[in-house]
Formats: C-alpha cells, structure tokens, sequence
C-alpha cells in the first residue's frame, strides 16, 4: 500500500496547483486547486477524463456549451471532447482529474 499526500504529491509545471496523486498502469489522478479567477484553457486530450468536484463552484466549458458545477460532482469527458475550467467564485475549487490513458469507458 501506498499513501500519496497531497503536499507530497509531484506538481504539475502549469500556472495553477495541479499536483500527480497517481501516475501508474492505464489511470493518472491529478488534483487540480483553481483559485478564485484562476482558469484551465480549453484543451483535449487523446483518453477519456473524468473530474470529480471535490469543493467549491466553477464553470466548466465543453466544446461551445459552459455549465456550473459544483462540488460532489462527478463530469465524464470523451476522447478529443475540448474543455476548460474557470473559478468564478470567491472560494477556491478542488477536483480529481482521472485520466483514463490506457483503457475507456
């Protein structure tokens, strides 16, 4: 058994705190910490994503289509699907990135 913190955790050479939780075999967990105007800008990925809203509210831009999440969530994301994230909020959002890399859903 191996236990990852989240203060441990390799980070991520991007402008927002994004730290590797797991990186072995077909899944990657990233965690992902948007403070209040902080954004991912719109990308795609070659293997299906999950995120999982940990905290907080923000928008969630799919292709042309931007919809509010917030936490407990769960939001599946498709193969070359583009996406970003934008915290419109006054509080920080937290998510789990699950990147699907070796396998689909």
């Amino acid at each position: 058994m191996e236990i990852i913190t989240l203060e441990a955790a390799s980070k991520v050479p991007v402008p927002f705190d994004a730290r590797i939780m797991h990186n072995s075999g077909p899944v990657e967990v990233i965690h992902i910490l948007l403070r209040p105007g902080e954004t991912v800008p719109l990308h795609d990925n070659p293997f299906d994503v999950l995120f999982y809203v940990l905290e907080g509210r923000g928008e969630l831009t799919i292709e042309d289509e931007v919809q509010q999440v917030g936490g407990d969530s769960l939001i599946e994301i498709r193969t070359g699907t583009l996406r970003g994230w934008k915290n419109t909020g006054t509080e920080p959002v937290r998510l789990l990135v699950i990147k699907m890399t070796g396998t689909k859903f």
